[in-house]
């Protein structure tokens, strides 16, 4: 069995913004585990557990609903928490201009069901998790901090959409892309 989600991968100039909200958050909140910069991604559908030979299948839906897609530009938006930022469980940075992501991701939950994989029963909701909680912390500071936030308003493209493997470890989820496509 292997651990998959299929995500759109972040260009290194977004990753750099959002490393730098980390480094400001981190002396400020405590007992959040931090995302790394090379496991940020936007994802658009979390298949989960499923056998190896699903692998080849998953991968054939990817290219199907990546053809004749155009790069997506958006922008950050404001910072957030799942399922609020009193007690935060998910840390994270919304998106704007995200639709054609929803689109792609119902095309994902539609085509990946024949295959076994549950749809996602929440609205699609875009976001770029920071960090993760797991225990109650005084989350004051972060809601402070997410009402002081003004992220850059450039343009974002986002024209990459890759199935990636992930394998849970001690010290946090080690991502591998097994397949890319390029939106054109």
């Amino acid at each position: 069995m292997v651990r998959l989600f299929i995500a759109l991968l972040l260009p290194n100039e977004i990753k750099k913004v959002l490393e730098d909200i980390i480094a400001d958050l981190k002396p400020r909140v405590k007992g959040v585990r931090w995302v790394t910069a090379e496991n940020m991604h936007l994802t658009l559908k979390f298949i989960g557990e499923t056998k190896e030979e699903n692998i080849g299948p998953i991968a054939q839906v990817l290219e199907a609903v990546a053809a004749g897609k155009k790069p997506l530009t958006v922008s950050l938006d404001r910072m957030g928490g799942f399922p609020n930022l009193k007690n935060p469980r998910v840390v994270w940075v919304g998106l704007r201009g995200i639709e054609p992501a929803a689109e792609m991701a119902s095309q994902l939950n539609r085509q990946l069901k024949p295959l076994g994989c549950e749809p996602e029963k929440r609205p699609f909701s875009a976001h770029l998790t920071l960090g993760r909680i797991k225990f109650p912390i005084d989350a004051a500071p972060l809601a402070t901090y997410a009402e002081q936030l003004h992220p850059p308003a450039d343009s974002i493209i986002l024209d990459r959409i890759a199935l990636v493997k992930s394998t849970l470890t001690p010290g946090g989820p080690i991502y591998e892309t097994l397949e890319q496509k390029i939106l054109r």
